[in-house]
């Protein structure tokens, strides 16, 4: 987590190296949980593996995004296909390549309700809109936790703020809230996606520039306020409502969720929505990822389009992945089994 951190510092040979030792610590992870679950690797159909972003473009495809965590190792030590590069083929069709989670979401969730939002709590804010049986819309909305974070390790407070505890002591500070609200970013069209290179550890810098004198714990606060207007303010463009008129479920995922402050705030943008777990669709709201990954290597097998352009802005739906076999000759029952 630690290196993850760091990662735009990185001289080349790090990055290589990095690709290399991630996808050794994902088979170590694999081996693992397979293990406590008693399923062996033999009874996989395949293995979806995202990677760890280490940077995503700022709103210009063309600039790329780089996961590591090379797949061919991970797809050598189980013995079985692993399906990964979810970003790349959705930005071949001009799309931003993110979010993808999406896919999973309207997989399982579209006949729920006739209209519902997702809303994950990373690092970045991200939101799925269902409505019935139309193709899923999706984009980012904007910060989550990457600033929250970068402001705790910045003075070595911590990796972030437990509950976000410390941001619930915190004022919002209004002053910063509406310089904060004037980032670019905010007035894009939708869909839209983003990564911690803008909303990560230069944007707290800029925060804490912003209000030198002003206690952390204010800073936190006017941060979790900021997240919850841009999900506030993105939705409402998206269902064409004013904020304070829309009315719709709105599940909570991700690590943001313990975050009691940054809850508080979205319940105050967001008056007149209801805001749930993501338990109460059924689903674990720290896994959600995870899951989603398991089912896009599921329709990349399955020959199944995973992106819209209402979810990346690509020109048509696209099928997302590359295969990784087992480098070990021969394998056979791997090609059979895809």
């Amino acid at each position: 987590r630690s290196a993850m951190a760091r990662a735009l510092d990185w001289k080349l040979p790090e990055v290589a190296a990095w690709h290399a030792r991630l996808g050794a610590l994902f088979a170590d992870a694999a081996e693992a949980f397979l293990r406590e679950q008693g399923v062996a690797p033999r009874d996989l159909l395949a293995v979806g593996s995202h990677g760890q972003t280490v940077f995503h473009h700022d709103g210009r495809p063309e600039d790329g995004s780089l996961q590591l965590g090379e797949p061919a190792l991970l797809a050598d030590r189980l013995g079985v296909p692993v399906i990964a590069d979810f970003r790349t083929a959705d930005r071949a069709l001009g799309g931003q390549g993110a979010p993808v989670s999406p896919f999973a979401d309207w997989v399982r969730h579209h006949g729920a309700e006739n209209r519902l939002a997702i809303l994950n709590l990373g690092g970045i804010a991200n939101l799925t809109l269902l409505e019935g049986e139309q193709p899923p819309r999706a984009w980012d909305s904007g910060p989550a936790n990457g600033p929250l974070d970068a402001l705790m390790r910045a003075d070595q407070a911590g990796d972030f703020d437990p509950d976000g505890a410390e941001a619930q002591s915190g004022q919002v500070l209004p002053a910063l809230l509406e310089e904060l609200k004037s980032d670019s970013y905010f007035a894009r069209p939708l869909p839209k996606s983003t990564g911690l290179e803008r909303f990560g550890r230069s944007f707290a810098g800029k925060i804490r520039v912003a209000a030198p004198q002003a206690p952390r714990a204010d800073l936190l606060r006017t941060a979790c306020a900021l997240a919850a207007w841009a999900v506030a303010a993105s939705l409402a463009e998206a269902c064409q409502q004013p904020a304070s008129r829309l009315a719709l479920p709105l599940y909570l995922c991700g690590g943001g969720i313990h975050n009691l402050a940054l809850v508080s705030e979205l319940r105050e943008a967001l008056p007149g929505c209801a805001l749930r777990s993501y338990q109460e669709l059924g689903g674990d709201p720290d896994l959600r990822e995870a899951v989603a990954f398991a089912l896009l290597a599921d329709a990349f097998l399955a020959d199944e389009a995973a992106s819209w352009p209402g979810t990346t802005g690509c020109r048509t739906p696209a099928r997302l992945g590359s295969c990784f076999l087992p480098p070990a000759l021969p394998h056979k029952n791997a090609v059979q089994a895809i």
